[in-house]
């Protein structure tokens, strides 16, 4: 396994979602989220972008508000229906008359009218159940918008992240060709005065190519990286930007408690997710009750003012007939026992039955997955503190051993193959650097994410939940 090879290996797994999603919440205004031309994008503004354009994200959103009617429409069906029906007709007749002996005609018109209207009054409680199922839909969509939010910031940050390690290894491959032509340029002096062999010219010759190959992968990643994030922020991929660097000492969030007993409680009790799915439970239950309300009797009050007019009366005026002689007025209770119904009912709760059974046994499945989630983030986290100290002791000692060989070298005591191996053992180091101490802040903060408890990210950037 080469040196990217193992960077790649150990990666950012768990890049801190959770971090901007916070940061998002400290910026006074989301304003303008567009980058103009090369500008430098801070970790916050990426996570503004990805909230206000990421296309999962507003579907999302959308579900939300479509929840939200759909609580809307059912706090109407406790109100009455109003309604007006007019009808006018013109009928035609012509009958024969047998005391004349003639066609007789008897066409004639009428206009018939009737405002009218409907209340419930009982049906087996299913309106009332029908919106406490709505409005619990509605809050498990917004739990999970919430948590689709943290998500998308997770991505995004690790993204970021990405970019800019990316970007840090670089620099240690252009450092690391630079000091490879460096050497280039002194052992062709030396061979070229006889004091060296040619192969040692070809095998600096081969080393420096590589690191120039090294240079063109790692830019070539740090391309890939960039369209990887600019994905996630929903912005086209010719997009020109620059990421800035965030302060990571700030940013380690050491623990006060690693319990995992303790800590997979308190993500059972934050968790967004979590919640939504209990309310999709206690949704799942009044839809049982809705079910179950085809049993009960229903009873509709009702009321309606009628009134009409026929030309047959040709003795009485339009006014007279419609205003005076032939308006009428009813009200009434309808009532409606279901005795049959082809076990329609019985089927429809059997259905919402199971289908609540179905939600328990999802909750269950993400209980055990959060446990999960935060037993694996813990030994991240406690692997990684560890490698932090391993690392930066390496690469210490790599520096020490690169500038000794380096001198031997100059000196005639070692060879360029020994020299060679302690550059690549620095520059791996360093690479190990890199990625060590971005890793560690990752999985503090990733451990926030996965307890959803984010008081101790507020804390350490001094921010107000707004």
């Amino acid at each position: 396994m080469d040196k990217k090879d193992r960077i790649r290996a150990t990666g950012f797994r768990v890049w801190p979602t959770v971090l901007i999603t916070f940061i998002v919440l400290a910026l006074p205004s989301r304003g303008d989220c567009e980058i103009p031309a090369k500008q430098v994008l801070s970790l916050g503004q990426a996570v503004l972008i990805a909230l206000k354009n990421n296309p999962g994200l507003n579907r999302q959103a959308n579900a939300v508000a479509s929840a939200e009617i759909s609580a809307s429409q059912q706090r109407t069906n406790f109100y009455p229906d109003l309604q007006i029906t007019a009808t006018g007709s013109k009928h035609f007749d012509k009958a024969y008359e047998q005391t004349t002996g003639q066609d007789e005609n008897r066409n004639y018109s009428s206009i018939n009218t009737e405002l009218s209207s409907t209340v419930n009054l009982f049906n087996g409680f299913a309106d009332i159940a029908g919106l406490k199922s709505a409005e619990l839909e509605l809050g498990a969509g917004r739990e999970t918008l919430s948590r689709e939010e943290q998500a998308l910031a997770f991505e995004t940050i690790s993204s970021f992240i990405q970019v800019l390690t990316d970007q840090a290894l670089i620099q240690v491959e252009e450092e690391n060709l630079q000091e490879n032509r460096k050497l280039l340029e002194r052992i062709e002096n030396l061979y070229q005065a006889g004091n060296l062999a040619l192969s040692d010219l070809y095998q600096q010759q081969a080393e420096t190519k590589q690191a120039e190959l090294d240079l063109l992968e790692a830019k070539r990643t740090l391309n890939d990286s960039k369209l990887v994030l600019m994905q996630t922020l929903g912005l086209p991929p010719t997009t020109r930007y620059q990421v800035a660097t965030p302060d990571f000492e700030k940013l380690s969030l050491p623990l006060a408690d690693e319990d995992l007993d303790q800590m997979t409680l308190l993500a059972l009790a934050n968790r967004s997710d979590l919640k939504a799915q209990q309310r999709q439970i206690e949704a799942a239950g009044q839809q049982v009750r809705q079910a179950r309300a085809g049993r009960l009797p229903k009873v509709d009050l009702f009321a309606s003012l009628a009134s009409d007019y026929t030309s047959l009366n040709e003795e009485s005026r339009f006014s007279d007939q419609f205003m005076d002689d032939n308006p009428s007025a009813t009200v009434g209770i309808s009532v409606s026992v279901p005795l049959f119904d082809r076990y329609l009912t019985r089927t429809e709760t059997a259905k919402a039955t199971i289908e609540q059974r179905n939600e328990q046994l999802t909750l269950r499945e993400k209980e055990l997955q959060v446990g999960l989630e935060i037993a694996q983030a813990l030994q991240d986290y406690r692997t990684t503190q560890k490698q932090v100290e391993v690392v930066e002791t390496k690469l210490i000692s790599a520096r020490q051993s690169l500038q000794a060989y380096e001198e031997r070298y100059r000196v005639g005591a070692s060879t360029l193959v020994e020299l060679t191996q302690a550059r690549t053992q620095y520059v791996t180091a360093a690479f190990d650097q890199i990625q060590a101490r971005h890793s560690l802040v990752t999985q503090e903060i990733a451990l926030a994410y996965y307890l959803g408890d984010m008081e101790p990210v507020f804390a350490a950037l001094e921010l107000e939940k707004t």
